[in-house]
């Protein structure tokens, strides 16, 4: 059993909470029975698992992954998971190889920041059947934060990361981009049976999108009879992402 906080293993499992640290080492961690047993489904691999003796769980997923459990005390768990509260097991685990933009419906978070509007985003996207296209700027997608806050969505979908942000890279790949506003076209108005596959464009939650590509795209919005000023940016891609999947051919 590991009980030191300052063993090496455990700081370098520490260090994987920065994303200079995630890139280099193409690695990051999982919280939770839940996460790491979507991961294994996933087929993403794992390196090792950090569990209390107690955490009878822990040992059913490292079965399933064919590895070993390192048992950990309550400090040293508590070292190495983000969450206030954790709950074992932690697990280093694979970040999946870089894929390209595919011509399949999207989601595009365009310089998007906060960590639990994006792993909503990629929860949604995951159960509509939607690709996630994150612009350069934007939060990492395999940032701890983000991984809790998608609920396993990070294994059910394509995650495409660091793209250049303008439309040339959306249409190139034979995507039909739709920009997200509050003062765009009603999106009831507009049809959403093309079989050309659409992306949804959503920008950053303080700033949104620039007006040089609102300029270059249609710009569709959410109709509020209530009176409310703006919707959630997870929220509204969320309801842009039903709409399609509920009129696509």
């Amino acid at each position: 059993m590991i009980t030191s906080t300052r063993n090496q293993r455990i700081n370098e499992v520490r260090r994987l909470r920065r994303r200079r640290n995630r890139a280099v080492t193409g690695m990051t961690t999982v919280e939770g029975p839940f996460l790491l047993h979507e991961a294994i489904a996933g087929g993403v691999r794992v390196h090792e698992i950090f569990a209390l003796p107690s955490d009878d769980e822990a040992g059913l997923a490292a079965e399933n992954a064919g590895i070993g459990v390192t048992e950990v005390s309550v400090d040293v768990l508590q070292r190495i998971a983000t969450s206030v509260t954790p709950r074992g097991p932690v697990a280093v685990v694979d970040i999946p190889k870089p894929v390209p933009v595919a011509p399949t419906d999207s989601i595009v978070l365009w310089e998007m920041s906060d960590p639990g509007n994006v792993g909503t985003v990629i929860r949604t996207a995951a159960a509509f059947g939607f690709q996630v296209i994150a612009t350069k700027g934007s939060v990492d997608l395999w940032a701890p934060k983000v991984l809790r806050s998608g609920v396993g969505g990070h294994f059910r979908t394509e995650l495409v990361e660091n793209v250049a942000p303008s439309l040339d890279s959306l249409t190139g790949a034979g995507l039909v981009p739709l920009a997200t506003a509050a003062d765009g076209v009603d999106i009831a108005t507009v049809d959403l049976s093309d079989p050309a596959p659409a992306a949804f464009i959503v920008g950053n939650e303080a700033h949104g999108l620039p007006s040089a590509l609102r300029s270059k795209a249609t710009t569709v919005s959410l109709s509020m009879p209530g009176g409310t000023e703006s919707l959630n940016a997870a929220v509204s891609a969320s309801i842009f992402m039903y709409l399609r999947m509920s009129q696509r051919p």
